[in-house]
């Protein structure tokens, strides 16, 4: 009897080993695992923009800010000036534009009675004209003197004489007016650099003032006051407030059951006891060694094969809650089960 029971235990304990051994190979089929993953963000460079001398600091370490606070004042006394600068020579570009105005307004004036002035010169040489063409007659029929004649001859000479004189300078009055006109144009391209370079000179001024581009923390702080700083410098880095992913790195072997829109089961190391959900939703084109600045290049020397890895993004389910995904950190290590059965 007593064997009975022994070889009843022993084989109620190989049928409990086969279905632990039937679940966990069916389970191995269903999942492909790895732990080499980490939460990954995007990490903003905070750069200035123009060269100066730091007044005021006004962040720290990993702090939180919100878009728009002021993280650096830049000594901006040189920017003020260079702006006075620009505003005085815009002044001055829109008064040489007025004195243009006022030039093309006179000489305009000027053609103008010219005009009448050689009308009325026209009308005088009509009537000496005239005068000399009657006189001349009277001569022929000797009812006038010689010296009548010569008289209105030359008057009437110098009658046209002076249309042509106003006719001259008419036409130079008019090539002043076009001229004027020329340099009228050139004063209000002059008002539109002018008028640039004050907004370049207002921009540069505001550059004084560094603010932070989003909602997030700052990284380390590298910088002291009264340093000189250059444009493009990175003073700090800013992690900003959105949602995070994870990238989880396969070997290539697993990648043949690895598709996107497979679920994602995400267990952070940093955050014990919890579990994510997430979904593939995107698969790398290279491995992660052809991303790297010096690529493995074996086309020299002995080969090693050594199994490659491929990125994946995995991006959290819609139930990550704002307090999870503000205590997670880029860089935090992951493991990560997807369920193969699915995706597309």
């Amino acid at each position: 009897m007593k064997k009975n029971l022994i070889v009843k235990a022993a084989a109620i304990c190989l049928l409990l080993a086969g279905i632990i051994v039937i679940v966990t190979m069916f389970c191995d089929h269903r999942y492909e695992q790895t732990d080499d993953a980490q939460v990954e963000q995007y990490i903003s460079p905070v750069n200035v923009k123009v060269s100066g001398y730091i007044r005021e600091i006004r962040f720290t370490e990993h702090q939180h800010v919100r878009k728009g606070d002021t993280l650096l004042l830049i000594d901006d006394r040189e920017y003020a000036i260079a702006l006075r600068q620009a505003e005085a020579s815009l002044m001055d570009a829109h008064s040489g534009r007025k004195v243009m105005s006022n030039t093309l307004h006179t000489v305009s004036n000027s053609a103008t009675v010219y005009d009448a002035s050689i009308e009325e010169a026209e009308l005088r040489v009509e009537k000496l004209q005239r005068d000399y063409d009657r006189y001349a007659k009277l001569l022929e029929k000797k009812a006038s003197t010689p010296v009548i004649v010569e008289q209105y001859k030359t008057e009437l000479d110098m009658a046209k004489a002076r249309v042509s004189a106003l006719r001259r300078q008419r036409e130079a009055a008019r090539s002043s007016v076009s001229e004027v006109s020329q340099r009228q144009e050139n004063a209000e391209a002059a008002i539109l650099r002018a008028e640039a370079a004050v907004n370049m000179a207002q921009l540069n001024l505001s550059y004084t003032v560094v603010t932070a581009p989003a909602d997030g923390c700052v990284g380390r702080r590298t910088i002291e006051e009264g340093q000189l700083v250059s444009p493009g410098q990175t003073i700090t880095t800013l992690i900003p407030d959105t949602r995070k992913w994870i990238v989880a790195n396969f070997k290539e072997t697993q990648m043949s059951h690895i598709r996107t829109g497979q679920t994602v089961e995400i267990s952070i190391d940093a955050l014990p006891g919890k579990q994510f959900c997430g979904t593939v939703t995107a698969i790398s084109a290279a491995t992660g060694s052809k991303y790297s600045m010096v690529p493995t290049d074996n086309s020299a020397g002995n080969f090693v094969k050594i199994q490659q890895r491929i990125p994946v993004r995995i991006d959290f389910d819609d139930g990550l809650s704002t307090e999870d995904n503000r205590r997670m950190a880029a860089g935090m290590m992951c493991e990560i089960k997807v369920d193969v059965t699915g995706g597309e």
